[in-house]
């Protein structure tokens, strides 16, 4: 695999990080947390516009058809500044399921890159933890040629902001299938909350939703399959966002250490504070080393990618544990205080770690358990 930044890759990276620089300020992220439903719609129109929100759209679409190495390079530079926006969720996940469908949805896609439309999985149920394609509690009960949907879903990320959801369901005489449905239709209840990094998830109700026989994404192996795919697909660019995160915590670290006196000195020539540096340092440098290996191996066939992936997350969610933690052991008790920047990044590895899959999840995939 080439590491050298592509002339697109470039151009994509210089753009993004004057955009997100500009517009996601400490005040911005904080006030977008405290207020409304949490999508900044300016943002989210500059995405589009940017070519952002089309970037992973296939060619045969009307997209970019960028590579996972392209929506890495966006997805670290949004991490840099904690961007709790529904990127992965529509552009990466959502796009996946739409364009790989047994019919593909061009004209959802469209919307997408519009910046019209934004998708969000509803796929884990009460009881469950980074579930894949198992049986479903939630049914696609037979309703004359179409279906009503009825089951409950919890901690669906980004729900709250979606217009469209792709809901997990067992489909008689087919097993596991995928449909797709309008979020404001009759029949759907949903709880909205707000997790600890100022991002939105739902617990979401499906009371006999009406659901029609096109609405079907894929049944069967094939929408198992589906499944699996477009969640290895958000959790590399997860994985990526929690990258730009943590050597965005170095540079602030680096900063403070040079500004901050105690004893008549700078406190980064305490030769202790020195070594916390370069722990956060080495762990940084090996999760960017652990992306590059899960994206070599995003085109191998699915065992080597799964493992790759495990590998990755269990590197990188250890690093970002003690990146944002001595990052806040730095600051001392400001760190922990919402004043303090390192203290939303810190926010966000933890819940970028939860909903990609904690360490112990990683763990039992890497093993095959």
């Amino acid at each position: 695999m080439d590491f050298n930044y592509s002339d697109l890759q470039r151009m994509l990276l210089d753009s993004a990080e004057r955009f997100i620089a500009e517009h996601f300020t400490l005040e911005r992220r904080r006030h977008l947390r405290d207020s409304g439903s949490g999508l900044d719609d300016t943002a989210w129109n500059t995405f589009a516009e940017l070519g952002w929100l089309a970037l992973a759209i296939p060619d045969e679409f009307g997209g970019l058809g960028g590579s996972p190495a392209d929506v890495s390079v966006l997805a670290a530079a949004l991490g840099s500044k904690c961007v709790s926006q529904p990127f992965v969720t529509t552009a990466v996940q959502g796009v996946h399921f739409l364009a790989n469908a047994e019919v593909p949805r061009t004209e959802l896609l469209e919307q997408i890159a519009g910046g019209t439309a934004r998708l969000a999985l509803v796929h884990t149920e009460p009881g469950e933890r980074y579930a894949n394609a198992e049986k479903r509690q939630t049914q696609l009960k037979p309703d004359g040629q179409d279906f009503r949907l009825t089951g409950q879903k919890f901690f669906a990320p980004d729900a709250a902001l979606a217009t469209h959801f792709v809901v997990s369901a067992e489909l008689p005489g087919e097993g596991f299938a995928l449909v797709l449905v309008e979020a404001g239709a009759d029949g759907i209840d949903s709880v909205n909350y707000p997790l600890i990094d100022g991002s939105r998830a739902s617990d979401i109700a499906f009371n006999g939703t009406a659901v029609s026989l096109d609405a079907i994404l894929a049944k069967g192996p094939d929408a198992a399959a589906l499944l699996v795919d477009a969640q290895d697909k958000a959790m590399t660019a997860r994985l990526a966002q929690a990258v730009g995160s943590m050597e965005e915590i170095l540079r602030i670290c680096s900063s403070y250490l040079k500004e901050r006196k105690q004893f008549g000195q700078q406190i980064g020539k305490f030769q202790a504070l020195q070594h916390i540096m370069a722990d956060m340092f080495v762990a940084t440098h090996q999760s960017r080393s652990a992306l590059y290996q899960a994206l070599a191996n995003s085109d191998k066939d699915r065992a080597a990618r799964s493992k790759a992936l495990a590998l990755a997350g269990i590197t990188i969610g250890e690093a970002s544990q003690l990146v944002s933690r001595q990052g806040i052991q730095l600051h001392g008790g400001y760190g922990v205080t919402d004043e303090y920047e390192i203290s939303h990044h810190y926010r966000y590895l933890l819940t970028l770690e939860k909903i990609a899959g904690d360490i112990d999840h990683h763990i039992r995939r890497a093993s095959g358990t």
